[in-house]
């Protein structure tokens, strides 16, 4: 099985001359929510699903039909829980605050999302109908922290049944993420697909002849077959059923190292090569080019609204090795190929370290790159000492007014998520993280009042310019009528 064969459709950027839609009643884009193109016919890109087009700067399908084969369609969701039947751990919780007024995502320029914490749908943050609500008010984007990874979505029994039966294709599992997938199309919520390929959660046997743990490994062909139907099958199911809900993929998370003796920096990029004392085994059994190849594949079958995204932590170290030049050098690959959208900035930020300002170079250095930047895993640990809400809240006021700062200068700054909803986790019976905007009651904190007030006092500064833009606009052309009429008079 020549991997060649695979990406026979791969998506590019072409000038290829499709026929329009003509009939747009029997439109086939239009169960992704995309309407089919009205007078264009150039093909801009080219997916699994279709070629599409763009109009007034929005994509648009080309042509009568899609080229999706007319039996290759995904299957249904399983369904989904009775939220009413769930002991919901917060529903002692008073959240009448929090659901009313300020709302993060009304008053932010970018979407705002929350990072939902939980290892299975019974831990879920979507499984407590309270902590549902509080999303639907303070929220417009969210993101699994775990169940969307490999480990949770791949079906072993069902990929040792493939094997048995002489297939590679992978078996996949949808059960722990379909409540929240159906939340998030019900309440105009959009959800980051997070992730399709890192060097952890992704299980060993995926990368074993058989899909058996015991046997050696598989040929690179073979990974890349089984990548192709992993990717295929997750997209093409929530494309199908969630359309319009996951328009934002990580397609490939922390592939940079710049640790010594940890990376390879053969590639040009200080490709990982090792974590925390163990193999990388996409580096091992694949190689470096796994990372393109992922990118490529995620091409193929994404829709061409759906926006890659690289993502990786420590965004912003530049020692023992420039780590912000190695993922700009990386992107720099994959943009020549058009295969990527964003960087995605986890930004776990310690007390002392990064400072503000190392931060911010980061933000600036990727803006001079011409990239659009994702914040999509915003932690700040929390101070110690008696006064550590007050400290935390300076600590959070100060990062969001230069990242303000930094989007009135012209970076790209599309969402920032904050990762996890409350302090003392309810789902978890020994939570101690203090980094979040709510606390154990899902009550506000001083954290999440200071982001609020430099969300309102730059959405209130922009009204003022938008104001003094108008009347200057207004005066403009009383000017231009006065000045007309004089020269009606005179002749």
């Amino acid at each position: 099985m020549k991997y060649n064969t695979l990406l026979s459709i791969l998506s590019v950027v072409s000038l290829v001359v499709a026929k329009p839609t003509k009939n747009i009643k029997s439109c086939w884009s239009k169960k992704f929510n995309i309407p089919c193109c009205k007078s264009t016919k150039t093909v801009v890109r080219s997916t699994y699903d279709g070629e599409w087009g763009m109009e007034n700067g929005e994509w648009c399908g080309l042509g009568l039909k899609s080229t999706r084969p007319k039996d290759d369609i995904p299957p249904s969701p399983p369904a989904i829980i009775d939220i009413d039947s769930i002991n919901d751990p917060a529903a002692e919780c008073n959240i009448t605050d929090i659901t009313t007024g300020d709302s993060l995502a009304k008053e932010a320029p970018f979407r705002f999302g929350v990072g939902l914490n939980g290892g299975a749908l019974s831990t879920s943050t979507t499984t407590s109908k309270t902590m549902r609500e509080v999303i639907k008010y303070q929220f417009n984007s969210m993101t699994y922290t775990n169940i969307m990874k490999p480990e949770y979505i791949f079906d072993k029994e069902g990929c040792l049944k493939n094997a048995e039966n002489g297939s590679e294709e992978m078996a996949l599992k949808f059960d722990g993420i379909v409540d929240g997938l159906d939340f998030a199309l019900k309440n105009n919520i959009h959800i980051r697909g997070h992730v399709l390929v890192w060097h952890k959660q992704t299980p060993d046997w995926f990368f074993r002849k058989g899909f058996n743990s015991e046997n050696e490994f598989a040929d690179v062909d073979t990974i890349y077959y089984r990548l192709e139907s992993f990717i295929k099958q997750y997209l093409g199911f929530i494309q199908f059923n969630y359309p319009g809900v996951i328009d934002v993929w990580d397609v490939v998370n922390e592939a940079v190292e710049i640790n010594d003796g940890s990376f390879d920096n053969s590639t040009g990029w200080y490709t990982r090569t090792m974590t925390e004392n163990e193999e990388s085994l996409w580096y091992k059994v694949v190689g470096p080019d796994y990372v393109k190849k992922t990118f490529e594949i995620a091409r193929k079958y994404a829709l061409p609204n759906v926006k890659l995204v690289y993502n990786d932590y420590n965004t912003f170290q530049t020692y023992p090795h420039d780590k912000t030049q190695a993922i700009i050098d990386l992107i720099d690959i994959l943009r020549k190929d058009n295969l990527i959208d964003a960087i995605g900035m986890q930004s776990y930020i310690g007390v002392s370290w990064p400072s503000v300002d190392e931060y911010i170079r980061a933000i600036e250095r990727f803006t001079e790159a011409g990239l659009e930047i994702q914040i999509t895993e915003l932690t700040i640990t929390a101070p110690s000492g008696d006064d550590w809400l007050e400290k935390q809240a300076q600590q959070y006021g100060e990062l969001f007014e230069r990242i303000m700062e930094q989007i009135k200068k012209g970076a790209n700054i599309t969402s920032v998520t904050v990762f996890g909803l409350q302090d003392g986790y309810r789902f978890y019976s020994s939570d101690s993280t203090k980094t979040r905007l709510l606390d154990h009651d899902l009550q506000k904190k001083p954290n999440y009042e200071a982001i609020m007030k430099v969300l309102k006092s730059n959405k209130k500064e922009n009204q003022k310019i938008d104001d003094k833009e108008k009347q200057n606009s207004k005066n403009k052309n009383s000017e231009s009528e006065s000045e007309s009429s004089s020269e009606e008079e005179k002749n």
